[in-house]
């Protein structure tokens, strides 16, 4: 034994690091599946791989901001992708999506552009919206009892908005309609569409769980809670969440970019003319 581990891990610890072993004076180490991911199925219409949940998200997030660089270098709002630590054991960490993380580095790009920017934090706050993006329970074929009859979703029929009326989830019906308003055809500009006008709208699927059955949760409703944000819980389909390897479709993996690209392109123009209604209802009365 060394340091209290086992001879045989330091040893693989110092020769990958380069290091002798008394040079190791601690570590945080993670075991995983070391197979590589892989496209299987009889069409290639599957991806295998471990961690699906939840790197399938943070890839067409960053995807998403990357292929939209020009627009939002030229455009008026700020836009973020952000990935947190330890959501899978409560994420109440500093590096976790349950603390001031997030605000605090909000508040830092905003002094960055104005150093008195600070003071208008609740209005950008109260302007924006908090896309949680986390995987979905597809039915699976061998279990189709644990989906509510009328909320199965499947693999290859698009992005799943999730929704919950114990606050599990945090969609409601402001968000999702914002959401489903992007999704449609006419604003639809990410990477399935080379004319906004021919464009194919993406897919949406609703998810709500069996009212017999326990629900899991995501980062959506602390973070929703903690910084008063609206929030939408969406993700794409997959089979065996939880498990050394996953799977998913796809085509949900190239919605899952689109719908991202299409949420940075165009939010904000769903935002405006939702406060324009908004204006016009209050005039009226």
């Amino acid at each position: 034994m060394v340091n209290g581990n086992h001879r045989a891990l330091m040893e693989l610890l110092s020769n990958e690091a380069g290091c002798a072993i008394n040079d190791i004076i601690d570590f945080d180490i993670c075991m995983m599946d070391a197979t590589p991911s892989s496209i299987i199925g009889v069409y290639d219409e599957f991806i295998s791989s471990p961690r699906v949940d939840n790197l399938l998200s943070t890839w067409a997030c960053m995807e998403a901001l990357s292929s939209q660089s020009d627009h939002l270098v030229d455009g008026k709002d700020i836009y973020i992708a952000a990935a947190f630590d330890h959501e899978e054991c409560g994420s109440t960490s500093y590096t976790g999506a349950n603390s001031m993380t997030l605000q605090s580095w909000i508040k830092r790009i905003l002094s960055s552009l104005d150093q008195h920017a600070d003071r208008y934090f609740s209005q950008i706050i109260a302007r924006s919206i908090l896309v949680s993006a986390d995987g979905a329970h597809a039915i699976h074929p061998n279990y189709p009892s644990k989906h509510q009859s009328e909320h199965k979703v499947y693999l290859h029929d698009g992005i799943v908005i999730k929704t919950n009326t114990n606050q599990r989830y945090a969609t409601n019906a402001l968000t999702a309609s914002m959401i489903r308003a992007l999704a449609s055809s006419s604003n639809n500009t990410g990477s399935e569409a080379n004319d906004v006008n021919t464009a194919a709208p993406i897919p949406i699927q609703d998810f709500v769980v069996r009212n017999d059955s326990p629900c899991g949760s995501t980062i959506g409703p602390m973070m929703s809670a903690n910084i008063g944000i609206r929030t939408i819980d969406l993700g794409a389909a997959q089979w065996a969440m939880h498990s050394c390897r996953e799977t998913c479709s796809v085509d949900d993996a190239a919605h899952l970019v689109s719908l991202c690209e299409v949420i940075y392109k165009h939010w904000g123009d769903i935002d405006d003319n939702l406060i324009e209604v908004m204006d016009d209802d209050d005039a009226r009365q």
